[in-house]
């Protein structure tokens, strides 16, 4: 698999998580053998605001491919956020959030919220993507709740927006973490898109990967709350 310029040869991704992936766990994962890693989400605005606590969020890890990770509704200030981000960090690629499904961040239209407005979530990637000169990605969920499932739409319009990579969590919203990921509705995403698609999702266990990865035909598989506590998930 290729995200720009960079060839991908292990198919393990470590996910975005708040409070989690910090510098150490990333660096860590990667040791194990993350081969992508992404950056606790950081506020757009923030940034913009020159704020040092959210700065400090995107020290950079050494071992993988490592993506700064922004979130916003603003494409303006995403856009300007983006090369603050990328300018702090060094980081080789930027991901945006829209996957988030914390009523603070969703309910604000940030985060997964951006899936109830595509039209706003396309003109965000648009400006990012002319912003930057570093691939840009975007994480995502299913759809706001069982009733708007729309990620077919969705990340159709973040390819045509300039989206050189999508993530896809197999829940909705309204889900949180709750059930079970509906990995068929990854595999029809991956099915339609021709940039490289990553699935995310109840991986708990080795065999997890191997089964979403066969059952998905998705081009890596990014590993969330399955290796709290446990890294060597990535080497097992």
């Amino acid at each position: 698999m290729r995200l720009g310029q960079y060839e991908i040869e292990h198919p393990l991704a470590l996910g975005p998580m708040a409070g989690v992936t910090d510098w150490a766990f990333r660096t860590i994962c990667a040791e194990l053998g993350a081969t992508i890693t992404v950056t606790e989400m950081v506020s757009s605005r923030a940034l913009v605001y020159k704020d040092k606590k959210s700065a400090a969020l995107l020290r950079k890890n050494e071992g993988s491919l490592c993506g700064a990770q922004i979130f916003g509704n603003d494409p303006q200030i995403m856009a300007e956020g983006a090369r603050l981000a990328l300018e702090i960090s060094g980081c080789e690629f930027l991901d945006i959030n829209m996957g988030c499904p914390m009523p603070k961040i969703a309910n604000s239209g940030d985060g997964c919220g951006l899936m109830r407005t595509p039209e706003l979530a396309e003109k965000i990637v648009s400006a990012v993507v002319k912003a930057v000169d570093v691939p840009v990605t975007v994480k995502c969920r299913l759809g706001w709740d069982k009733g708007s499932i729309n990620v077919l739409d969705f990340t159709k319009r973040m390819e045509d927006a300039g989206a050189a990579m999508i993530t896809v969590h197999g829940r909705t919203r309204s889900m949180l973490y709750s059930g079970v990921a509906d990995w068929d509705m990854i595999t029809k995403v991956k099915s339609q898109l021709s940039v490289p698609v990553i699935a995310n999702g109840d991986i708990w266990k080795p065999e997890d990967a191997v089964r979403i990865l066969q059952h998905t035909k998705a081009d890596m598989a990014m590993i969330g709350r399955g290796c709290f506590g446990n890294p060597w998930l990535f080497q097992q």
